[in-house]
């Protein structure tokens, strides 16, 4: 047999190479296997703030607050130094919901429930700087329940309801 030239496999070499190169992802199997980008416009955020204090008549807002409040207090007092993180998202839902009472209020019990604000302020501050929840929970329970105890007691909407505004639509209060 004769020896096959170099020559020959450099020539069998490029003529595989090229065959590889161009049956290769071509543009256009590109185009048909690649899904293109979508352009995503920025689309305009709208926010709709709904006046509340327009449309729902006080004692309603109240007695809404009221519940929610009540709510918001009985989670804290049951996970109570469990997990702090908890323990103060509880203490704002409590605090918020006291203060939209208070704005509806007026008077002495609007006075005695900005003190009872102030009073729960100084709890959740302590409970901010406590470093272990638990350490901390022994000691504000029993203010926690006192103070409990005490809106319960006041600021039913039975005992308020003559330092509520009237609304616009009051008639069928409950």
């Amino acid at each position: 047999m004769k020896a096959v030239p170099a020559f020959f496999y450099r020539l069998i070499a490029l003529a595989l190479m090229g065959s590889f190169l161009s049956s290769g992802c071509s543009p256009e199997w590109r185009r048909k296997f690649i899904r293109k980008r979508k352009s995503v416009a920025a689309q305009p955020i709208l926010v709709l703030q709904s006046d509340e204090q327009a449309t729902t008549p006080p004692h309603i807002r109240y007695q809404e607050h009221y519940a929610y409040w009540k709510s918001w207090h009985s989670e804290l007092l049951g996970s109570l130094g469990q997990i702090r993180k908890r323990d103060l998202q509880y203490f704002n839902g409590a605090i918020g919901e006291l203060r939209a009472m208070s704005e509806v209020l007026s008077g002495p019990p609007q006075e005695r429930l900005r003190q009872i604000l102030i009073e729960l302020g100084e709890i959740r501050e302590v409970l901010e700087k406590s470093p272990e929840s638990s350490r901390a929970a022994a000691s504000l329970r029993s203010r926690l329940e006192k103070l409990r105890r005490e809106i319960d007691k006041k600021f039913h909407y039975s005992k308020v309801k003559k330092w509520v505004p009237p609304g616009k639509s009051s008639s069928g209060s409950s």
